[in-house]
C-alpha cells in the first residue's frame, strides 16, 4: 500500500515528505514566536513560498501540461511538485528576508536545516513502491465481452487507471485521459472497478466520453492484485513492460508529460 485512506480521500505516500517538512516548519516557528517575535510570520511566509516555488518548478520541467489548462497551477490538492525547486525557493526568500530582520538569521537557519532534513529522512523510509514489477497477466474483459489479457498491451508505454462511476475524482480524470487517445507516444488502458455494463455505458454516453481501451473487472482483481487502498489508483509502464511509477489519488496530467518524457514512444 503506497498511501493512507483518510475516509473517501487517499493521502500518498510520496506527499508525505513535504508536508512534513512544512508542517515542522509552520509549527516549529510559531511556538518560538514568544521568544524570537516575527519568526512565526517567516515561517508561514517560507512554507508558502516553498510550496509555489515546487509547483513552478515542476511546470517548469512539464510546460506541456500546464499550456491548455494554466489554471492547474494552482490545484495545489493535486501531484506535481518538484522539491529541490521548493527547497531552493525557500532559501532565496528566506536570504532575503533575514537581509532584513537579522536577528532571526540563527534561529531560521536552524528550522530550515531541521524541516529539509525531515522531509528528505521522510523520503528515505517511505516504502518501496514496486517499481520494476512486470506487467501482470490480468484477465479483464471489454465492453462486447471479449476477453483481453493486460500483457496483450506489452510493449507500449502503458497508463492504467483503475476508476468507477461513483467516484468524483476518477470522474474528473476522464476528460484529460480522454484527451491522451491519439497521443502516439503511449497507451492509455481503463479498467473499471467492479461496476456492470450498462452502469459503464451509461456513464460514458452522458459525459459524450470514447476510450478505445476500456475494460470492466468486475471481480475488482486489479485493485486486489495492485493493493489499492482506493480509487483512483494509476500504474505506469515502460515499454519493457516493468512498472516505473504508480500513482493512488487524483492524477494530474503534468504526472502523465513527466511518464511521456521519460519513457514515452519517440516519434521516427
Amino acid at each position: 500500500m503506497d498511501a493512507i485512506t483518510l475516509g473517501p480521500l487517499m493521502l500518498p505516500f510520496s506527499r508525505l515528505p513535504g508536508i512534513f517538512a512544512l508542517l515542522a516548519l509552520v509549527v516549529t516557528s510559531e511556538v518560538l514566536d514568544k521568544k524570537y517575535p516575527g519568526i512565526a510570520r517567516w515561517g508561514w511566509l517560507t512554507a508558502l513560498i516553498a510550496a509555489v516555488g515546487g509547483r513552478l518548478g515542476f511546470a517548469a520541467m512539464t510546460p506541456s501540461a500546464y499550456w491548455s489548462e494554466p489554471w492547474t497551477l494552482v490545484y495545489f490538492w493535486q501531484p506535481g511538485y518538484s522539491w529541490w525547486a521548493a527547497l531552493l525557493a525557500a532559501l532565496i526568500f528566506s536570504g532575503f528576508y533575514w537581509s532584513r530582520h537579522q536577528q532571526l538569521r540563527k534561529q531560521g537557519a536552524v528550522i530550515l536545516a531541521s524541516a529539509a532534513a525531515l522531509g528528505l529522512g521522510t523520503l528515505l523510509l517511505l516504502p518501496n513502491t514496486g517499481t520494476g514489477e512486470q506487467l501482470p497477466g490480468l484477465q479483464v474483459f471489454s465492453l462486447e465481452g471479449e476477453e483481453i489479457q493486460l500483457t496483450d498491451f506489452k510493449g507500449e508505454p502503458l497508463v492504467v487507471n483503475l476508476w468507477a462511476t461513483w467516484c468524483p475524482p476518477c470522474r474528473r480524470e476522464m476528460p484529460m485521459l480522454e484527451s491522451y487517445e491519439e497521443d502516439d507516444r503511449l497507451q492509455v488502458v481503463l479498467i473499471n472497478q467492479g461496476e456492470s455494463l450498462l452502469a459503464v455505458q451509461e456513464y460514458l454516453q452522458e459525459d459524450g466520453l470514447e476510450f478505445a481501451a476500456l475494460f470492466l473487472d468486475p471481480a475488482q482483481e486489479a485493485m486486489q492484485l495492485y493493493q489499492a487502498p482506493g480509487l483512483p489508483a494509476t500504474l505506469f509502464y515502460n515499454e519493457a513492460g516493468e512498472l516505473v511509477d504508480r500513482h493512488f489519488g487524483e492524477l494530474s496530467r503534468g504526472q502523465i508529460e513527466q511518464f511521456i518524457r521519460r519513457h514515452g514512444r519517440t516519434s521516427d
